[in-house]
């Protein structure tokens, strides 16, 4: 495998191959160049005719364990189709390696012990040597610098005392210690490496299930108890799966005990849900932050399995377009489109109503995010080259990922960004002609102002229609001097010069502002 790119699995693969000697030399230094040793080859190839040959060969790829077999059966056939070889795939199947993490041990060079005279040593001294012993052994003050990885106390001292070449000869009494706060004799090891990290992955997965189901509960304490239930259910639902990995990880352990176990980590992942729900900018709105923050780290992992699967020649053409919306993001003035959708609801322009620079940005920001949305695709390929789905490149395969990236982006763009503002704009409308005042948006900031003309009302230049002495209309903004007022009796904005009008701001509409205000 090319690029440098670790290695997950391992299968052994039996192929026949039809071909002349030129093919067997292709095949044999395609199988160098990406690592994998061929292990056993029968028959002599031919200079000019073609004869069938066997090799047993060791694919080695990152990925998965799940459908593996398949992944490495399509790897092979893959090299072939590449070098145009009749190539045949007879056998294959996944060789498991994972070590177990042995105890380690330090060695050390003990104290020497003081003689005993016939009436024994005072109990000063005597507690003195017991603390000079717990120092060497627990403090690592004597340590010769060798770490050792044994089972057994008889033979981490053996490899405690062996002479290693290069490796300086240390007189005195060598001995080998465990690490402070482990047990002398250590318990002896279960499952692997791979195994522990696998369990830990479920554990990770089972937490934040946990953290959202809390969150779900704290947005929906206000609805009363019978709204709980699903969320309650996903949470018991947790502490079982919980305490069956704990069950299946630790052989020794009792059913009491994994459940115990299952139900302190739901319920720890719980309350850090509730107060991921608290702590969100409004109330109800928890779960969805953290469901945000769990699809982003998803489409994050995505990539990243992406970028391990293929060399960086091979990720860029699907990286390089996914970061060119961003790109497109923070092109300037990119971030007013939202704002012309939201104004087009009240019929107005960008030019009627100015935009404060720190909100355009926070507009920018949002749009930029929607357009990262595009980033679903490449991550869905990166699941689906981990679980060995997309290893040929087939048309089925591309296409549904063209269609998905063109949804994504569509989705992005105008379903959460142009449209969402425009809904926005129409909510404000409907909000403002049922009296209430509309939510600010992105420095448009709505507001009921009662308004009293500087002189003769009839002197007043208006735009857009005529401007009742004393009425209420809710400000939607000014820009260069003439503010904008909606009415909302007649659906329209009204235009006119600030410095001609006095506005007085009222928290709700007015019934009525009164003559002199």
């Amino acid at each position: 495998m090319r690029g440098g790119n670790g290695f997950d699995q391992r299968a052994v693969a039996l192929i026949e191959l039809r071909g002349t000697r030129t093919d067997c030399e292709l095949l044999e230094r395609a199988f160098e160049d990406r690592g994998w040793p061929v292990l056993e080859r029968r028959g002599e190839p031919s200079e000019w005719a073609e004869r069938r040959l066997w090799y047993t060969v060791e694919a080695r790829f990152p990925g998965s364990s799940l459908n593996a077999s398949r992944g490495a059966r399509e790897r092979l056939e893959l090299v072939a189709d590449e070098l145009l070889l009749d190539l045949q795939v007879q056998a294959v199947e996944v060789v498991t390696r994972d070590p177990v993490d042995l105890p380690h041990w330090f060695a050390y060079e003990r104290p020497e012990a003081r003689p005993r005279t016939v009436s024994g040593l005072p109990r000063r001294v005597r507690w003195r040597e017991r603390t000079r012993l717990w120092l060497a052994e627990n403090t690592g003050s004597r340590d010769t610098g060798r770490l050792i990885v044994a089972t057994a106390p008889g033979e981490a001292q053996h490899l405690a005392t062996r002479p290693l070449p290069g490796a300086p000869r240390r007189g005195g009494r060598i001995a080998a210690r465990r690490p402070w706060g482990t047990s002398a004799r250590p318990a002896p090891a279960r499952g692997g490496r791979r195994e522990s990290s696998a369990l830990l992955n479920r554990l990770i997965l089972i937490l934040m299930i946990g953290v959202w189901a809390g969150a779900r509960i704290a947005d929906t304490h206000s609805r009363g108890v019978g709204s709980w239930g699903w969320p309650v259910a996903v949470l018991l639902g947790g502490a079982g799966a919980a305490a069956a990995v704990w069950k299946g990880a630790a052989p020794g352990a009792t059913r009491a005990g994994s459940s115990l176990f299952g139900c302190l980590l739901v319920a720890s992942s719980a309350g850090v849900g509730v107060y991921a729900a608290r702590t969100a900018p409004e109330v109800g709105y928890g779960s969805s932050v953290v469901l945000v923050c769990l699809a982003a780290v998803a489409v994050g992992n995505g990539i990243r399995l992406l970028v391990r699967q293929w060399s960086w020649q091979r990720t860029a053409p699907w990286l390089i377009p996914a970061l060119l919306p961003l790109g497109f993001g923070f092109l300037p003035g990119l971030g007013l489109g939202l704002h012309a959708m939201y104004l087009d609801a009240f019929g107005l322009d960008l030019e009627d109503v100015e935009i404060p620079k720190a909100h355009q940005m926070l507009a920018l920001l949002k749009l930029t995010a929607c357009m990262s949305l595009w980033f679903f695709a490449p991550s869905l390929l990166g699941y689906m080259k981990h679980f060995h789905l997309h290893v040929k490149d087939r048309w089925f395969g591309n296409a549904v990922l063209l269609l998905v990236s063109i949804l994504l982006l569509a989705q992005g763009v105008l379903g959460l960004g142009l449209v969402s503002a425009g809904e926005a704009g129409v909510q404000g409308v409907a909000a403002a002609a049922k009296g209430r005042t509309p939510a600010a948006y992105y420095g448009i900031e709505p507001e009921w102002v009662c308004v009293f003309p500087v002189g003769r009302a009839d002197q007043v230049p208006v735009d857009g229609g005529v401007l009742a002495a004393a009425d209420a209309y809710l400000k939607i903004g000014d820009a260069d001097g003439t503010v904008v007022l909606w009415d909302p009796e007649a659906r329209s904005a009204l235009k006119a010069p600030l410095s001609r009008l006095r506005l007085v701001p009222r928290e709700e509409r007015p019934a009525s502002c009164g003559a002199a205000g």
